[in-house]
């Protein structure tokens, strides 16, 4: 899935047959939400791995070439409370973010433990 150079790992570069078909042809069932940003879809690449597709809204061509930096610089990010980004698509003219996914059951038992051992007294003194 990464390639390594240098230590430092790569995001993959997916492309758009493998993404239509993990996300049903971006069938509306399989949305997760929307955000100001884009749609993001819950889908299943070939591997089995279930992951969360986020398409962009539209980009003039300079706003793609800050989605790539940002994407290159994001998928070098690895820390507890950062969802993953594996990748992204660019065979589209709107852009396509590939993220691990984390279920809401998983994530709020997470947060929950975080929660019960965070020190309020000793945090507001």
């Amino acid at each position: 899935m990464f390639s390594s150079e240098g230590g430092i790992q790569k995001a993959k570069l997916f492309n758009l047959k493998e993404l239509d078909k993990a996300i049903d042809h971006f069938n509306k069932n399989k949305i997760l939400g929307k955000t100001r940003q884009g749609t993001v879809y819950k889908g299943m690449l070939v591997d089995g791995r279930i992951v969360a597709v986020k398409m962009s809204i539209i980009m003039d061509d300079d706003k793609v070439e800050e989605f790539i930096n940002e994407d290159v610089i994001l998928s070098q990010i690895n820390h507890r409370n950062v969802v993953k980004l594996l990748g992204c698509c660019l065979d589209i003219e709107v852009p396509l973010l590939v993220y691990e996914f984390i279920s809401m059951g998983h994530f709020f038992g997470i947060y929950m433990i975080k929660m019960r051992n965070f020190n309020y007294h000793g945090r507001c003194s």
